[in-house]
Parts: structure tokens; C-alpha cells; sequence
């Protein structure tokens, strides 16, 4: 008899993987940027994710035809999710601390659930989904503030916050695109996320190339922190994060699949005092109970099947 998880305890499973993967992914990107450029960062790492996943379908013969239209699908939603969303994140945290970079990012949920809700046929946000977004903003707020506090914003942060809001815009606008218009062909779900990361990858690639990002290679920087890091970005952020969040797209609103943003910089923060040994204040502390909270609001709303 096979045995499956209850949906409840599936969905909380999807949200934990992500909330540790991609909480650990701005300080990843911190490290990476040492020796490499942001779109080679982020395209070999989504590249290895999507070839990792593509071999595995093709080592246990699982693997399906591909056909152009899915190539398609792949290329043109790797756009929205990876060049977008994961370059441009990559570029701005040239000019950004990882945990400012995180704090920015926390502000996808309230993007994607207004426009979800405008735009997308979602649901409109109930009462309880309401006040876990004010408690979220504020937490997020709070934890802008302080960041604040702590560095003088010049023209390069600005330019950096400029291009991590660029890459939340990409992440809703390809999230909610995926949810309107999904790949109807009749690829595994792990395939096909495998395909897009791959192809989104490349297209990173092309990017850097096109930037001369292989001009500025600094392999002699290269250390087993970053060689590590570089790995879990690769297993972490990319396979497991995004086939989880997948997965979570078409099961549950888009108010749940996005909760994960309030819980990311509180991740973010706390391996930047961990491993960095940044300073936590009382600010700190309150935004992160702020945000964490909202969390088990936004996910007390009905979800469906």
C-alpha cells in the first residue's frame, strides 16, 4: 500500500524546504560574488541545478520527449524566475549587504497577493491574510529601518535596491504567468522544473557573457567557504527550493506559497550574526517576531487541492 502524507503535512513540508534553502541564498550569492559575476553566479548555478535534475530523469529512464512547445514554456517563463528574479537579486547584492538584500525581498508577498488578487483571479485577501500582511510590512519595516541605521544609502545602494526590486517584479509577474498559464504538456513536474532552470541558467550565462563577466574572474580568491556555499546553491536553492515551490504553486493560494518571504530575512539575518558576527539588536528581535507571526496568519487562511 503506498503511503502519502496528509496534504496539510505535505504543504508544511514544501514550506519548510524552502524557507531553509532560500534563507540561506543571499549569503551564498555574498560569497560567490567574490569570484564570479552575478549573472555567472546565478546562471551556473540554476544551470548544474537544472542538469543535475535532467541526468537524474535520464539515469532512471524516466526521462520524456521534449517538444518545442515545452522548450518554449521553459525558455520564456526562465525569464521571469531565474534571469529576473535570481540575476537581477544577484547584481543588486554587488551593492547591498545580503541582509538588506533580504529585508527588500521581503516584500513579495504583498506584490503578489494584491496582484494576484487584481490580476490573477486569486482570492480576495480575508480579513486574517490582512493583518498578517500589516504585521509582516511591519516587521519588514522594522527591519528596513534598521539596516538604515547601520549604512549611509548612496547612489550604489540605491542602484542596488533599484535591481532587487527589479527581481521580486519578475518573481510575482512569473509566478502568477505560471499559475495562469502552466506547461499542459504531459512532463513530470520535476522534468519540467529541471528543463527551466536549465534553460533559465543559460540564459544567465549568455547574459554574463554578453556583460564580459568572463573578463573578471577571480579564481584566487577561491576557499572552501565559498566552493561550499556555491554547492548548497546548487542543491538548496535551486533543486530543492524551486521544485518545492513548484509544487506549492499548484496546490496551494499564492498567499501560502509566498509566506516563505516573511521568514527568508529573519534566516538571512541570523547567518549574517552567525557566520559574519553582525550585531542583532532589539529591533532586530521584535521585526523578526513581527514577520514570523504573520507567517501563521497568512497560512491560517483555506487553502485547496
Amino acid at each position: 500500500m503506498k503511503f502519502e502524507l496528509p496534504l496539510k503535512l505535505q504543504v508544511l513540508l514544501h514550506l519548510f524546504l524552502v524557507y531553509v534553502s532560500w534563507g540561506t541564498t543571499f549569503l551564498g550569492f555574498s560569497l560567490t560574488l567574490q569570484v564570479v559575476g552575478p549573472f555567472f553566479a546565478c546562471g551556473f548555478r540554476m544551470a548544474a541545478g537544472g542538469l543535475i535534475l535532467c541526468l537524474l530523469f535520464l539515469i532512471t529512464g524516466k526521462w520524456q520527449k521534449l517538444s518545442a512547445a515545452d522548450l518554449r514554456h521553459a525558455a520564456f517563463f526562465g525569464l521571469f524566475l531565474v534571469v529576473a528574479a535570481s540575476g537581477f537579486l544577484s547584481f543588486g547584492q554587488q551593492y547591498l549587504p545580503s541582509g538588506a538584500a533580504s529585508v527588500i525581498t521581503g516584500s513579495t508577498p504583498i506584490t503578489m497577493i494584491v496582484a494576484g488578487w487584481l490580476f490573477a483571479g486569486e482570492e480576495r485577501p480575508s480579513l486574517t491574510q490582512m493583518l498578517g500582511l500589516l504585521g509582516g510590512s511591519c516587521g519588514l519595516l522594522l527591519l528596513a529601518f534598521e539596516q538604515s541605521m547601520r549604512q549611509t544609502a548612496g547612489s550604489h545602494s540605491l542602484y542596488g535596491v533599484f535591481w532587487v526590486l527589479c527581481a521580486t517584479f519578475g518573481w510575482v509577474a512569473g509566478s502568477l504567468l505560471l499559475r495562469k498559464y502552466p506547461n499542459v504538456s504531459k512532463l513530470p513536474a520535476l522534468q519540467d522544473c529541471g528543463l527551466l532552470l536549465l534553460l533559465g541558467g543559460l540564459e544567465c550565462i549568455a547574459i554574463g557573457l554578453w556583460q564580459g563577466e568572463q573578463f573578471c574572474l577571480h579564481f584566487e580568491r577561491l576557499r572552501p567557504a565559498i566552493v561550499l556555499a556555491f554547492a548548497w546553491m546548487v542543491i538548496g536553492g535551486a533543486i530543492i527550493a524551486y521544485s518545492s515551490y513548484f509544487w506549492l504553486l499548484s496546490h496551494v493560494p499564492i498567499s501560502v506559497a509566498v509566506s516563505y518571504e516573511y521568514v527568508v530575512p529573519i534566516i538571512a539575518l541570523a547567518l549574517g550574526a552567525w557566520l559574519l558576527d553582525e550585531e542583532v539588536s532589539w529591533r532586530m528581535l521584535c521585526a523578526s517576531c513581527l514577520s514570523i507571526g504573520s507567517v501563521f496568519l497568512i497560512l491560517m487562511h483555506r487553502y485547496h487541492r
